[in-house]
């Protein structure tokens, strides 16, 4: 049987792939190491694979292809994080002694930092190739499962090691100058980039055989760095209660701190800790990746291009795009502007319902938030913020007590705090006590790199930390159903 040509164009690029007839495009890119994201893992329940084919929008994990096919995929890949990005300083001693690398590695997003002895950092993002089997950790835990743990340890290994390969090229040196790095990330990451099988992630009681904490060579994970270079991956202190939390409290220097603070890091997981009275509580949540613009109708993470405030004036709406160029989508940032502007044009109710019969709001150039989409970002502020309230109830802390509330994650980098407040992530009380506190998993990752002494002080942090189950909580699914509508 004759077989039928895909043209596909992407970054600029056309090439011609071969597939059987009637195979899906999904398994045909897959197979040709080209990674489109699918939220939903494949299952055609998401529009977060849609591609222009054949002049068309349509789903790359639902077309079966019966004749030849042009394939548009949009532009991805590294971009640069802001000028201006700010990253700790050298310590008295550093892991490293020529080049360190730092990378926070997200269930959506990754960010990676290359180190000079001199101090100098240059930074880069990507999204983390691991999409291609779902948005969220508990898809990948299932790939993983079934077979599929190689690929998802594969992926992200690439990714990484292409991340460095674009930080040595801007900093003019080859790999092999790399002699120490610091991966962070939530348990399960760490977990699926080790190879480690998550078996134990993925039933009652979901405790983990690994809390890491560990060096790693780092040949063993595939990279190309120097001779004997060393791997560290931080401590995780439950099984949904990773290496990223501990690394974020770091960069927030909450333990030690008089009085009592609170770190929020909204991601695909929405993971909390609370410093009250010399004692560390912590919880995750499953907010899903709505706030890092996965499957959202237009969304997208927070790269150049990317929506990240609206607001109105003299009836019109307005926006910004990150690096102030053509706006290609919306990231979560802008999401949150966007639901905080339509309530208070009446466009949506406190329910989330559309009002005036549409069941869409335009923002720019075709961009637009749908009623699906306003129903995700529901789901997920929902689930953040009974988090939050959860554990302040259980460790009975007063929101009069929080000195600091800091806002953490990509997200977080963008996020307006009085419109965060308005659409009820953000409890108004706790609006004079909070702070953006950017990637601070990532900042974190870059301290411990930097500073050996911060590693053994941040095992016995999260060694000591108390994680807090939210699954099968009552105080949580009151709160879950309380909070779900757009209410301060």
């Amino acid at each position: 049987m004759k077989k039928i040509t895909v043209t596909l164009f992407q970054n600029g690029k056309r090439r011609a792939l071969k597939a059987e007839p009637g195979e899906l495009l999904s398994n045909v890119l897959q197979k040709n190491g080209v990674r489109s994201p699918m939220p939903c893992g494949g299952k055609g329940i998401c529009k977060g694979c849609e591609a222009l084919i054949n002049g068309e929008k349509k789903l790359i994990c639902a077309t079966a292809l019966e004749a030849d096919t042009q394939v548009v995929l949009s532009v991805s890949g590294l971009q640069n994080i802001a000028e201006g990005k700010i990253l700790p300083k050298r310590g008295p001693d550093p892991m490293y002694q020529s080049f360190g690398l730092a990378v926070d590695v997200g269930t959506t997003t990754l960010c990676a930092s290359l180190i000079s002895h001199s101090g100098e950092a240059v930074t880069v993002t990507a999204e983390n190739p691991q999409t291609v089997f779902g948005a969220d950790v508990i898809s990948r835990i299932e790939k993983a499962l079934y077979g599929g743990g190689a690929a998802l340890a594969g992926y992200v290994r690439e990714a990484v090691s292409g991340m460095a390969d674009k930080l040595c090229r801007l900093s003019g040196i080859s790999q092999d100058r790399i002699d120490a790095a610091v991966i962070t990330g939530n348990t399960a990451m760490l977990y699926l980039l080790t190879g480690r099988s998550p078996e134990t992630l993925s039933r009652a009681p979901f405790d983990a055989d690994c809390l890491f904490g560990q060096y790693i060579p780092a040949k063993a994970l595939g990279f190309s760095f120097s001779e004997g270079a060393q791997v560290y991956l931080p401590r995780c202190a439950a099984a949904f209660v990773g290496g990223d939390i501990t690394t974020a409290v770091i960069a927030c220097g909450m333990c030690g701190q008089n009085g009592s603070s609170l770190l929020i890091d909204v991601g695909t997981n929405g993971e909390i800790a609370l410093w009250h009275e010399g004692e560390l509580t912590c919880c995750s949540t499953a907010a899903g990746p709505a706030f890092e613009g996965a499957g959202i109708t237009c969304g997208m993470y927070g790269a150049s291009g990317a929506i990240d405030h609206v607001w109105h004036e003299d009836g019109v709406i307005r926006v910004s795009t990150i690096g102030g160029g053509h706006a290609l989508g919306i990231c979560g940032s802008g999401i949150t502007d966007a639901l905080s502007v339509m309530l208070e044009l009446g466009v949506i109710d406190e329910t989330g319902a559309f009002t005036g019969g549409s069941d869409s709001f335009p923002l720019q150039d075709g961009i637009h938030i749908t009623a699906g989409d306003v129903r995700k970002i529901q789901l997920a502020k929902g689930s953040v913020r009974a988090g939050l309230e959860t554990l302040l109830e259980t460790a009975a802390t007063p929101k009069a007590m929080i000195r600091s509330l800091y806002i953490a994650g990509g997200f977080g980098s963008y996020l307006n705090l009085e419109n965060a407040s308005s659409i009820g992530l953000i409890p108004r009380e706790l609006l004079p006590s909070a702070n953006v506190a950017g990637n601070a998993a990532h900042t974190g990752a870059v301290m411990l790199l930097q500073d050996k002494a911060l590693v053994s002080f941040s095992e016995k942090m999260a060694a000591g930390c108390k994680a807090l189950a939210l699954d099968a909580n009552p105080v949580f699914t009151e709160n879950y159903i309380n909070y779900m509508m757009f209410e301060e």
